[in-house]
């Protein structure tokens, strides 16, 4: 395997460039240039990505909130209520939880 040295001083080059301090060659003292200087990456979040980690940040907290265990005095008054036959759930609301859980 032969090496150019031209291309490896080149590369060697621009691999120092990038945060190294500046060197000399020969007499004349070598620096970044004025644009490199002032150069900085950026990162843009696209509004979709905004609007997913709203979702996201939404979703654990209903996790969070479900989790909870229900008190002892919510289900006993849901028991009582459920075995009077005094518990109603709108028809409108039972249709959307269950087809939500079918197209889940």
């Amino acid at each position: 395997m032969k090496i150019n040295p031209s291309a490896a001083l080149q590369a060697y080059g621009k691999i120092s460039d990038y945060g190294h301090a500046p060197r000399r060659t020969g007499t004349v003292m070598e620096t970044q240039s004025p644009q490199k200087a002032g150069v900085t990456d950026r990162i843009q979040i696209s509004p979709q990505a905004t609007r997913q980690l709203e979702v996201e940040q939404l979703s654990r907290s209903i996790l969070a909130e479900i989790k909870e265990p229900a008190s002892q005095e919510r289900l006993e008054t849901l028991r009582n209520a459920i075995q009077k036959g005094e518990y109603h759930v709108p028809t409108s609301q039972l249709v959307d939880a269950v087809m939500r859980h079918m197209i889940a």
